[in-house]
This record gives structure tokens, C-alpha cells and sequence, in this order.
């Protein structure tokens, strides 16, 4: 299910020679006479339905000017008259609905707005857009209208991906004021890059909530990187979400290196900010990738994670100490047997104890929702802020020693 939702403007109508008409190019290079630019691109795009909004003041009279009303002419007349007095109702597009459906072959739904000239009447389009569509995909043309209804377009475009997880298929724009570059020709611009950004956006908002970049897959692979090498960022989350840090990092690195040249679309623009989020794997050992992932858990409040995380790098370290190998469940078990015997044999200074007990401690209480044992610790899960100053500070101590 396609819909193209349109903002119907003002336009002066002569009743002797109708509205200002205009000569659209598309992007397949055919040209489109109208008035309503809207009318041309549901043409253009074919879509399953169509909806129109416009105020009580908007030209939709320009809708049926050439439709064959067949008796209805004092329909058109009283629609003329309302459009020029601001008093279009929507009973009277109710009037008009079932020919224009007739007309275009689908669905169009004339739906009468408010002039937006508060918040309030914002709210109330989005909600009107919201209402009339509510499932397939949805191309927005914001071509006519106030020119802050285009501001209001956009919005719509995005809370419909957010909310509603509907896919935008394109943003239009038939540039009137462009016209003269090719005499007589008016260029549709297509704005669908815009969306490209604030898509972009919204995955650095989901990895800074939560550490996940496989979001970014499929806006790497619409801009022309490699669909296997974009498939990494999902293979990596998926092994990093089982705490299988070293195949995350397999599969991150040669993406890293593509992520050195140039790319092309919305993806050139963060591409460099990409790398920098994920320059972590570049560390040189497994210690060293989970220590750098605890904190960044700990900068997004996980303390779950940062706490899995931090005692895992503490673990790697110790292993690699002792000789053994951090991959291997068994060195790990023994080294983690080891230092708990060092420790009672004070073979460590006090900080280091405290940073493995504070580790171990939180780790447990967030993993299976308990109250540390350790009256320090169990104090330390009841204010959120000195939790994390701790496990920072811990954090920290570990990198520099």
C-alpha cells in the first residue's frame, strides 16, 4: 500500500481561464502541465491512494476543474465560491471524494486542515496525517501550501518511520521558483537525501542509547558500499550481544578499512563520525576491546553491561598474565581461581581487590537482580550516580596500571 500525501496551496483562480498552470519535469524526463503539482505526481508515482490536505481557503476547486462533473455543476460552483471565501468545509470534500476516486483510478481523500498557526493546529495535522495513514509505505509532496506545511510535511514523514515504522519511499518538491533555467519548465526535485541525514541521525541515536550500530547496515548499503561488507555491522552486533567480543571485532575491522575511502550519498557525510564510534576494535587485544566497550556501556548508563564488560577485561588481563589464553574457558577459570587465592594471600594491593570484588559484585546484582552481599556495594546500587563514578574511576585505574 502506497500513499502520497500532498499540501493543497492558495492560488488566484480566473474564472475565464482557470488557475496559473506550470510545466513539471520528472526525473524520467516526461513534462506534466497542471496547476496542482500534486495531481502530476500521483501520475508520476501511481500510487494505491492519495491525501490531500488543504485549508478552507486552499484552491480545491483546482481538483475538479476538469473532471466531468456530468450535472454537478453547481457542486463545482459552490466549491468555488467556498474556496474564495475560506469556507471550504469538509462536508464538501465528501462531496467531491467519490470523483475524484473515480477519476484517478485510486483512492483520493480530500481532508480539510487547519492553518497551523499554532501549535495546538500542528498538533492536529500530524494527527490527521497519523489517522489517514497507517500502513504500507507513504511519499510526501511538499510542494504547495503555507511554506511552514512543508516543515510540517517532514515531520509528518518522520513521525510516520518513528512511530508507525511505515517506510518513506520519497519527499517532493516541484520547484516553481527554478523556473526559467530551461524556459518554461518547472524541475520536481526529489529531497529523498534529507531523509538519508535524519535517518543517519536516528542510528547514532540508537547506538548511543544502547551500543547498537547494526542500524547503519542497510543506509551504507543504499549509498553503494558492498551488501556483504555492510551485513558485518549486523553480524558484529549479533556476536556482541552474546559478549563474543573477538568475532565482532573479525567481523568490524575489514569494514573499518573500506570506511577509509570516500562514499557516496548522506553516508560520506558520517562516515569519518562512524569510524570514530568504532576505532575500539582497533585496540590490541581482547582486554583491551572490553575495556574500552565497559565504558562506553558505562557512558550510556548500562551498568549491566559495563559491569560484564569491566570484569571480563579484568579476567583477560589476568589470563594473559598468568600465560594462558584469554579465549580459552579454562586458562580464564584458573587465572580467576588464582587472583581470588592471591587476594586472600595479599598478594595485591587494596585497589586492585576492590576493583575485582566491585566488578564481580555489580555484575551479579545486575545479572540476577540481587542485593550484593558486600554492604558497600549493596549501598552503591541504591544511587545510580555514585555507581557510576565508582565503576568510571575503577575503569579507569585498570587502563593505567
Amino acid at each position: 500500500m502506497h500513499t502520497l500525501v500532498s499540501f493543497l496551496g492558495k492560488s488566484q483562480l480566473d474564472r475565464n481561464t482557470g488557475y496559473r498552470r506550470a510545466r513539471y519535469r520528472f526525473p524520467d524526463g516526461g513534462i506534466r502541465e497542471t496547476p496542482f503539482f500534486g495531481l502530476s505526481l500521483a501520475d508520476y508515482l501511481r500510487p494505491d491512494a492519495m491525501l490531500i490536505l488543504g485549508t478552507a481557503g486552499s484552491m480545491w476547486p483546482a481538483l475538479v476543474e476538469f473532471l466531468p462533473l456530468e450535472g454537478n455543476d453547481e457542486l463545482r460552483l459552490e466549491l468555488i465560491d467556498a474556496s474564495e471565501a475560506g469556507a471550504v468545509s469538509q462536508a464538501l470534500l465528501d462531496q467531491i471524494e467519490p470523483l475524484l476516486g473515480q477519476h484517478f483510478g485510486f483512492k483520493v481523500r480530500p481532508r480539510l486542515i487547519p492553518y497551523a498557526s499554532s501549535f495546538e493546529d500542528q498538533l492536529a495535522i500530524l494527527d490527521i496525517v497519523a489517522d489517514e495513514v497507517k500502513t504500507g509505505e507513504v511519499s510526501f509532496d511538499v510542494t504547495h501550501g503555507f511554506r511552514h506545511l512543508a516543515m510540517l510535511g517532514m515531520l509528518s514523514a518522520l513521525m510516520l518511520t518513528h512511530a508507525r515504522r511505515l517506510a518513506v519511499k520519497g519527499l517532493w518538491y516541484g520547484a516553481l521558483d527554478m523556473t526559467g533555467r530551461d524556459p518554461g519548465i518547472t524541475p520536481v526535485l526529489a529531497l529523498d537525501g534529507l531523509l538519508g541525514i535524519e535517518q543517519w541521525l536516528s542510528a547514532f541515536v540508537r547506538l548511543d542509547a544502547s551500543g547498537d550500530f547494526s542500524a547503519f547496515a542497510p543506509l551504507l548499503c543504499r549509498d553503494g558500499l558492498d551488501e556483504l561488507e555492510a551485513k558485518r555491522l549486523e553480524r558484529a552486533w549479533l556476536a556482541l550481544n552474546q559478549t563474543n567480543v573477538q568475532d565482532a571485532v573479525r567481523e568490524l575491522r575489514p569494514l573499518l578499512e573500506r570506511l577509509e575511502s570516500p562514499l557516496s550519498g548522506a553516508s560520506e557525510l558520517f562516515r569519518k563520525r562512524l569510524q570514530e564510534r568504532l576505532k575500539w576494535c582497533r585496540k590490541p587485544d581482547l582486554a583491551g576491546w572490553q575495556h574500552a566497550l565497559a565504558l562506553q556501556a558505562l557512558q550510556r548508563g548500562d551498568i549491566l553491561r559495563a559491569s560484564v564488560f569491566g570484569l571480563e577485561a579484568f579476567l583477560s588481563r589476568a589470563t594473559h598474565e598468568m600465560q594462558g589464553d584469554p579465549l580459552r574457558h579454562e586458562d580464564r577459570e584458573r587465572a580467576d581461581q588464582a587472583f581470588r587465592q592471591e587476594l586472600k594471600d595479599d598478594e595485591h594491593p587494596d585497589w586492585k581487590r576492590e576493583a575485582y570484588w566491585l566488578l564481580k559484585n555489580v555484575r551479579n546484582a545486575c545479572a540476577h537482580g540481587t542485593v550484593p552481599r558486600f554492604r558497600k556495594h549493596a549501598e552503591l546500587m541504591k544511587n545510580p550516580e555514585r555507581l557510576r563514578r565508582e565503576l568510571e574511576a575503577t575503569l579507569n585505574r585498570m587502563n593505567n596500571t
